[in-house]
Formats: C-alpha cells, sequence, structure tokens
C-alpha cells in the first residue's frame, strides 16, 4: 500500500513537473535536468545518487550556460552583420547621389 501511495505521489509529480517549467530560469532548469540524469547515473553506476546529482547538476548548469553565451555571441554576430550591411546601403545610396548631383551640375553648366 505504502509503495503504490509513493508510486502515485510521484507519477503526479514527474507528470506535473513540465508545467512548472516556465517558473524557473535556464541556470535552475540545467540544474534539474542535469541533477536528475545524474541521480539516475549515480545509482546505475555506483549507489551514490546524491553525488551523481551533485555532478549532474554542476554540469547541467555548465552547459545551459555555455549554450546562452554561444546565442548571445550568433546574435552579436548578426546584429553586427546587419550593421555593416546597412552602412555599405547608405554609403552606396549617398556615393549614386553625388554622382546624380555632379552629372546634374555639368548639364547645367556645360564646359566652355
Amino acid at each position: 500500500m505504502r509503495s503504490t501511495c509513493t508510486a502515485l505521489i510521484l507519477g503526479a509529480a514527474l507528470a506535473a513537473l513540465p508545467l512548472a517549467g516556465h517558473a524557473i530560469g535556464k541556470n535552475e532548469k540545467g540544474c534539474l535536468v542535469g541533477g536528475a540524469a545524474g541521480g539516475v547515473g549515480g545509482k546505475l553506476l555506483g549507489d551514490h545518487p546524491i553525488l551523481g546529482a551533485a555532478a549532474g547538476c554542476a554540469v547541467g548548469t555548465y552547459v545551459v550556460r555555455d549554450r546562452d553565451l554561444k546565442e548571445r555571441e550568433a546574435e552579436k554576430r548578426e546584429h553586427e552583420k546587419a550593421a555593416h550591411h546597412s552602412a555599405k546601403r547608405h554609403a552606396r545610396e549617398r556615393e549614386e547621389e553625388r554622382a546624380q548631383r555632379d552629372a546634374e551640375q555639368r548639364d547645367r553648366n556645360p564646359p566652355s
């Protein structure tokens, strides 16, 4: 009876876990996912679930932080690339305007 209640409570908690995912940040999610995987791995490999969970939490947090850093760097490169293309477009437009003004000025004042 007790094991049935425990299994039922554990199943309900695991079923509700994705719903709570919006309430926590990225690092905490990484710690939870890594800790769960590390705990299971620690239990299966060496009967040390606490050590496995602690190591998994650290690794999960590191992985999330590393992924977040790479995403920010990619966004920064994309922003710089867009700014560079915009600057080139504006320079090309200014050059075209300058050439058009020079052509109009030559048409108004033909050489003698």
